[in-house]
This record gives structure tokens, C-alpha cells and sequence, in this order.
């Protein structure tokens, strides 16, 4: 038997239930339209998001950028470039930032025990160090021994991945700087900026920002194997950002075979 409240006609709870079923199709289809414009829409991507990466990525990011928006039309890849250390200080302290791309492993660790990090970070690429000086290389540097030989050397902060990739390089093969003689880089660019505009006579930095420098800049010079410190690039996804699905395509992109064919080209190292 089917019950209805007493005093009510039939025909009125019909179309209560109707309006019922009406404001709930209405809610939901609320809903989908406001979580649509930080997610997919239509099966595409939209929205922005804000990419916090170490300085050295600058080019190749660049480059990753303006690809990806044009597959991806709506989108907006924002970039934060600086010294992996400062980057984490940054997000740490409530800068905004959807994905984090680091330079080293000790500094995307550090993003993971401050509980700021979602998954799993991906390494996606190495780089090694080059040392650059002056153009036609005057003072015949050609390791780093011979970085005694410049009165200014340029080196990254020690707490930036290329400072500590540099500190360390030197120390294992037993090299000694004066503090006098040497100069510390807020991150790679700055570092590498006081060579090719600077008063320095040589820098340790990146091989793929050597490899920006023109023989009008600079000079650079290849530091042996033995001599020489591997460091890796992770990337992941920052907590709380509020367009997962962008970040992760960001992210598939930097990792899958373009994004990866652009840090070759850069004279970055594969992850493997």
C-alpha cells in the first residue's frame, strides 16, 4: 500500500518529488561546472598552474612551455625559477606553487619531510658540471686544479645543488679555494652571469648553461669524469595545489619521450 503524509494530496506530492529531483539534477550539474574550470573540460585541459624549478631549467622549460600550451589550448604553465634551496624555503613558507622540479635529490627530500609534497617524486633528468671562463680562456685553466690559478672564482651558493655539487668536487679531489678568492652565486644563472659579465675569471656551473654560453661570453672547459659529480632532477606535485589533473599532465609531459627529447637536446643526461 503506498502511504502519503496525511492532509496532502497525491497530485502534490508528485510534484514535490519532482522538484526535489529537479534541484538535485541542478546541484550536481553546479557541481560538475565549478570543478570543470580547474580540471578537464569538454575531455581537454584548462586553468593554470604555477611550476616552481630550479634556474637551470629555465630553457628547456621554456621551450616545454610554449609545446605544451599548443596542445593544450587554455592552459597556462606559470614558471618560479630559482636556486632549488630557496625554491623549497619558498613553498614551505605558503608561496603558491602546483609543481615542484629540483635539482637535486637533498632538496626535493627536504620538500618531502616539511609534508609538502603529493606522491612520489619522478627523477627526469642528471646534469653534470663544466667549468666556463673567460672568452679564449687567458689564464689556460683546464681542471680544477687549475681554478687556483683565477682570482675570482665563481661558485653557486653552497646550499644551491650546484654550490654543493661544486663544494664537493672540489673537496674529493682535494682542491682548496681561499674564501677570498671566491664568489657565491644566488643560483646557476647568477653564477655563470659573473663570468659573462662579470669580473670573475671562471665559474663552476652546469654543463647545459655552459652550453648557452656564446665564445663572445666565454669559454668552456670540460671537467674529467673522475673529477666530476652527477647530480639528479626530480619533479612532483606540490599538496594542495587545486588542479591536480594540469599538474600531472605537466609532469607526464616533462617525463615522457618530448619533454625528454627537449633536456637532450639541452645536453641534459637521461634519468636512467
Amino acid at each position: 500500500m503506498e502511504l502519503h503524509p496525511v492532509g496532502r494530496p497525491r497530485a502534490a506530492v508528485r510534484l514535490g518529488a519532482v522538484v526535489v529531483v529537479a534541484v538535485a539534477l541542478a546541484a550536481c550539474s553546479s557541481s560538475k561546472s565549478s570543478t570543470s574550470t580547474t580540471g578537464t573540460t569538454g575531455g581537454g585541459l584548462s586553468g593554470s598552474i604555477t611550476v616552481s624549478a630550479a634556474a637551470s631549467l629555465k630553457e628547456t622549460f621554456g621551450t616545454m612551455k610554449t609545446n605544451f600550451e599548443k596542445a593544450h589550448p587554455g592552459t597556462t604553465i606559470n614558471f618560479n625559477f630559482g636556486s632549488s634551496a630557496a625554491l623549497v624555503t619558498q613553498i614551505t613558507q605558503g608561496a603558491p606553487a602546483d609543481v615542484f622540479a629540483s635539482a637535486s635529490k637533498t632538496t626535493m627530500d627536504d620538500l618531502v619531510s616539511a609534508g609538502k609534497v603529493e606522491g612520489h617524486p619522478e627523477v627526469f633528468a642528471k646534469n653534470t658540471l663544466e667549468i666556463v671562463v673567460k672568452p679564449g680562456n687567458p689564464l689556460g685553466i683546464t681542471s680544477l686544479a687549475d681554478l687556483t690559478k683565477a682570482k675570482t672564482v665563481a661558485l653557486c651558493a653552497s646550499d644551491a645543488p650546484c654550490g654543493a655539487a661544486a663544494d664537493k668536487a672540489l673537496k674529493q679531489d682535494g682542491i682548496t679555494l681561499p674564501t677570498s678568492q671566491v664568489t657565491r652565486g644566488a643560483d646557476v644563472k647568477a653564477t655563470l652571469a659573473e663570468v659573462t659579465t662579470g669580473d670573475a675569471d671562471a665559474a663552476v656551473v652546469y654543463v647545459t648553461d655552459a652550453k648557452t654560453v656564446t665564445s663572445s661570453e666565454g669559454t668552456a672547459v670540460p671537467i674529467a669524469a673522475s673529477q666530476n659529480i652527477i647530480t639528479s632532477y626530480e619533479i612532483a606535485q606540490v599538496k594542495g595545489s587545486k588542479n591536480g589533473d594540469l599538474d600531472q599532465e605537466w609532469i607526464a609531459y616533462v617525463t615522457g619521450p618530448e619533454g625528454q627529447a627537449v633536456l637532450a637536446a639541452a645536453g641534459f643526461m637521461p634519468p636512467g
